[in-house]
């Protein structure tokens, strides 16, 4: 992996990816409430809608919890495809970075409609124990990919350390 230091394109790295684990990791920690609460069918089994709604009554706590995780989704994702979208345009050349933050996006779109077919299926324990570990996964990859980037974007005095 080359160890060239760049300075803007550096820091915004770093954003994405540090935000990509933190959010991703705030995520699973939601729904592990979501479970744990019991609100996994908060907004029922329409999807992507909730309670057949763009914005549905806010009158059950469940909503809020079932909602609150569906609409954090599009945080980690926000972070994840600005990592991929900097990686191929900006570091092409680090291919462990393009591969990982490639493979974080890709699990991402899994598992939203893997979230889908666990609210579609009444939360079968299969298809949700499957969206735990497929975001455990995820955690995985993009602590991987922040690790990767860190060492990446030390400067050469760091690296001397």
């Amino acid at each position: 992996m080359a160890r060239n230091y760049r300075t803007g394109n550096d820091f915004l790295l770093r954003v994405f990816a540090y935000g990509s684990v933190v959010s991703t990791y705030i995520l699973i920690v939601i729904g592990g409430y979501v479970t744990t609460s019991n609100s996994g069918l908060g907004c029922g089994e329409s999807w992507p809608l909730c309670q057949g709604a763009v914005l549905p009554s806010l009158n059950n706590p469940g909503v809020i919890i079932e909602l609150s995780h569906r609409l954090f989704n599009f945080v980690v994702g926000v972070f994840i495809l600005g990592m991929t979208v900097l990686a191929w345009t900006r570091f092409r050349r680090e291919a462990r970075i393009v591969l990982l933050s490639t493979t974080s996006l890709v699990a991402l779109i899994v598992q939203v409609l893997l979230g889908m077919v666990t609210v579609t299926t009444s939360l079968n324990p299969i298809v949700s124990d499957a969206h735990l570990a497929l975001a455990s996964a995820i955690l995985a990859v993009v602590v991987a990919d922040a690790v990767m980037v860190r060492y990446l974007t030390l400067k050469p005095a760091e690296l001397a350390r």
